[in-house]
């Protein structure tokens, strides 16, 4: 039987506990029960072989072929976003506040599927397959975690995908060079002189001076940065000041970098500190920058595993299934993990207008094509099979 016949014979399983995951959904780091719905299904599997942490969620599971070879790692996201949900549905989320907002159910419930059809394979496997079900993507850098304990360590190759609002249904993503920004963070606080307001000139007005710095900072867009280098420089939020008829003497602004060029991310913190310095500096106040670097840009750079990528999607999804979809500002933090080994990140689409389905990720309303579980969990299966064939 043929991977892809496999992997449908799980639709309804796949479904099934994408529901499940759905109703019981938990934010980043809580992943408790969910954790303990993994491990429970990849037992039932057939999975001996499975890491469990004392001081965070998620898994990782081993499946061993019976043929010695390198080592794949599939990867999927279980954490869900503080949101209520709006949908009407029998398998609405539970937990108030809490939704999965952004399809984390999905990829899990996917894998979970695709472990059985691995399983099922462990005669013909050269090589070693694991799992990871990582806690926590949305905070941002918390793949790490697993890094730091060796979890990755041996693996040869990573894979991991998305399932994608803004693509249709039967259609993928798996494209070459740049896919999602990096994604940092920035502090600048701005310190000045109070004074009373009506006498400004006794004082070194920090609101001015911070203003000030944030239309200085878009000068690094549009005149520091090559024109041809995606670069964001948001300030998303000012804080400062207080009612009274007084001068502030401090303010607070926080905001993020996004752009696609390591290298140039690398002198981001020295350039928005200069920047910062002098703009305050123009009204007599100081200003002070710290920069803390989040998941770094997603990159698609590895052309093998790029096809290899492809190739699975055309096996399971059918010819004409690759389609093409703009890089993004925002990010994943997968890219944390491809620092370590190498990999390859794609989308899948789970759009579909016939059925009223296209809303966008992180809305109470979002929903996704079920009907595509079936494609995903056959292309996790498959790209693992078709990289240790390749590689025995």
């Amino acid at each position: 039987m043929e991977i892809k016949d496999m992997a449908f014979a799980q639709e309804d399983y796949v479904i099934a506990c994408r529901r499940h995951l759905h109703m019981h959904p938990e934010l980043g780091t809580k992943e408790v029960e969910t954790t303990r719905f993994i491990v429970q299904e990849l037992k039932a599997a057939g999975i001996d072989e499975i890491q469990t942490f004392d001081d965070i969620t998620g898994c990782v599971a081993t499946i061993r072929g019976a043929h010695p070879g390198k080592t794949v790692m599939l990867r999927a996201d279980i954490d869900a976003l503080p949101m209520q949900e709006e949908n009407d549905c029998a398998y609405k989320s539970q937990n108030d506040g809490v939704m999965h907002s952004c399809g984390h159910d999905c990829h899990t419930a996917m894998l979970l599927g695709a472990a059985r059809v691995l399983v099922a394979q462990k005669e013909n496997i050269h090589g070693t397959v694991k799992l990871l079900f990582q806690m926590a993507e949305e905070i941002g850098t918390e793949s790490r975690h697993y890094v730091e304990k060796g979890c990755l360590d041996n693996v040869d190759a990573l894979f991991g995908m998305h399932v994608w609002s803004w693509i249709d249904s039967g259609k993928a993503s798996f494209e070459d060079g740049a896919r999602m920004a990096c994604s940092d963070r920035f502090v600048v606080t701005v310190s000045g002189k109070s004074a009373p307001a009506a006498e400004p000139q006794q004082g070194r007005d920090a609101i001015v001076a911070a203003a000030n710095v944030v239309m200085a900072l878009q000068g690094i867009v549009s005149r520091l940065n090559a024109p041809e280098n995606s670069l964001v420089v948001t300030v998303g939020m000012m804080n400062g000041g207080s009612p009274a008829l007084q001068l502030a003497d401090k303010v607070e602004l926080v905001g993020t970098v996004r752009t696609f060029d390591k290298k140039f991310r690398d002198g981001m913190p020295e350039m928005l500190q200069s920047v910062a310095q002098n703009a305050a500096a123009a009204y007599g106040c100081t200003a002070d920058c710290a920069y803390t670097f989040g998941p770094s840009p997603l990159i698609n750079e590895h052309q093998d595993l790029n096809e290899l990528a492809r190739g699975a999607v055309t096996k399971i999804m059918g010819e004409g299934a690759l389609t093409h979809l703009e890089k993004m500002t925002g990010a994943e933090d997968f890219s944390v993990l491809m620092e370590k080994v190498p990999g390859v990140y794609g989308y899948m689409g789970v759009r579909n207008l016939a059925k009223n389905i296209n809303c966008a990720h992180h809305h109470p309303l979002f929903k996704v094509d079920e009907e595509q579980f079936k494609y995903g969990c056959g292309v996790y299966a498959q790209f693992a099979l078709d990289y240790l064939e390749q590689n025995k």
